[in-house]
């Protein structure tokens, strides 16, 4: 008898704490925890940063490369970790009080998000490298340069490699995957390595070199310009293009299946979520399109904002949730209007949703009324700022906005505590002070770029 009862209770319990290992849960991006997290939540702590300031700096690119637009954490047991575009390096942050732990800094900026386990931390920059860190402690395990060379340029006001690592890691199994380059006439070079070791499964390094129709249909040498975290699933690898569709890659081999370049016009963004049947790849103002993956052709155009994919359910996010049959994923079934324009998340049986100044929670029900076709808002609370990043993990979810700002929530009613990071001026000797004056006088330059050579003591 206490047996049963004992069954019962964890039957009837929430499930097991999960991690949130990689972007958006999982190697499909598909936004889905298993994790049932407690029915209230409350602020446990903030952590406020200044806000992001984007690789791109106009309009339609940061719509449809919204990279590094504002913090992406994921985590791995009791710790968050998220990459700084701006002081090129990762933190590693305890997960219930906000507090840093550690942190690890690379040669260039670290542009899009992050993916771990087994006790391993994995990142790439704009330096070009894949980085292999130890969770626990930040020390580095192993690094993997993705170019040919250590060539370096300005851009994007940042001195990187020719060959930035933008092609966003993915984990799958025991095998990392990660692009770098941009530039498909200066080759483009994605990896499968061994997750371990760092050692190289495969190497495809000819698709920048592909002769094939372009948008405005003219022929080209030119192919996917890897940009935005890449989705691995059983057989295939998708790879973001930037602005355009995603490039389906062989998982096992790293051969090229399709890229429907010139077909899709001037479409596509760097969101790609995936499953086995379909993915979606973003367009303009966030909107995507819905893709077959066997074939990728189209099914559905503006399927909504960013999904959730969750079995034979697909929810949409934007002013509404909506859902969508993935057997029948044509016919769209909008249910609950709702500000849900910053993010959309599922953990266990509730649907999260991030808008301008609120986070709400949405139950799923079992058995519908026609009234509300099985979504009911089961809480919303207040937030400052706009909600771009929900991440749900290990009983707590975790908020980004906009502005710079990391909020904790968690089943208790306790203080909250707040971090300010605070900018400090570094003190410059005096003798430096008076070298750089003149300096500017002797060139007369008061714009561009300083490179210094043999800095000594840093003076």
């Amino acid at each position: 008898m206490k047996l049963l009862v004992m069954l019962l209770a964890v039957l009837s319990g929430s499930a097991a704490a999960a991690d949130w290992p990689m972007w958006r849960h999982d190697a499909g991006r598909t936004a889905f925890s298993p994790e049932e997290l407690p029915a209230q939540l409350h602020p446990h702590w903030i952590r406020q940063y200044s806000q992001r300031e984007p690789v791109w700096d106009d309009a339609l690119n940061q719509d449809l490369m919204p990279l590094d637009r504002v913090f992406e954490p994921i985590v791995l047991g009791d710790t968050l970790y998220m990459g700084f575009n701006d002081r090129d390096k990762v933190v590693a942050l305890d997960m219930r009080t906000g507090e840093q732990k550690w942190a690890f800094y690379a040669d260039g900026p670290v542009r899009l998000p992050l993916a771990g386990g087994r006790n391993r931390l994995y990142f790439t920059s704009d330096d070009g490298y894949l980085y292999c860190l130890a969770a626990d402690t930040g020390a580095l395990r192993w690094k993997f340069r993705g170019g040919p060379a250590d060539r370096k340029i300005l851009g994007n006001k940042r001195l990187i490699s020719s060959w930035p690592a933008r092609g966003g890691v993915v984990l799958y199994g025991d095998a990392v995957y990660f692009a770098a380059s941009i530039w498909p006439f200066m080759g483009t070079f994605v990896y499968a390595l061994d997750a371990e070791s760092g050692s190289v499964i495969w190497r495809n390094e000819g698709t920048g070199a592909e002769y094939q129709n372009q948008p405005h249909n003219s022929p080209a040498f030119a192919g996917v310009a890897p940009q935005g975290a890449m989705v691995a699933l059983a057989d295939r690898l998708l790879i973001s293009g930037g602005r355009s569709v995603p490039a389906c890659f062989d998982r096992h081999t790293g051969k090229l299946l399709y890229y429907r370049l010139a077909e899709n016009g001037k479409t596509g963004g760097a969101f790609v979520a995936a499953d086995e049947r379909h993915f979606f790849n973003h367009s303009r103002e966030r909107e995507t399109d819905l893709y077959d993956l066997q074939s990728g052709k189209v099914v559905v155009r503006r399927a909504g904002r960013y999904p959730v994919l969750a079995g034979d359910d697909y929810y949409t996010s934007g002013d509404s949730i909506g859902i969508r049959d993935a057997r029948e994923p044509a016919k769209p079934q909008f249910t609950l209007k709702l500000d849900a324009m910053g993010d959309l998340i599922r953990a266990g049986s509730r649907l999260y949703a991030g808008g301008d100044g609120q986070i709400a929670a949405v139950d799923l029900l079992s058995n519908p009324e026609p009234s509300t076709r099985g979504l009911k808002t089961a809480w919303v609370r207040k937030v400052e700022g706009k909600v771009e990043r929900l991440v749900a993990a290990n009983g707590m979810l975790f908020a980004v906005t906009l502005d710079g700002k990391l909020i904790a929530f968690g089943k208790d009613r306790v203080p909250v505590k707040t971090h300010l990071e605070t900018a400090v001026a570094p003190k410059v000797p005096r003798r430096g002070v008076a070298q750089a004056r003149a300096i500017l006088e002797h060139t007369g330059a008061r714009n561009g770029y300083a490179l210094v050579y043999g800095a000594g003591n840093g003076d």
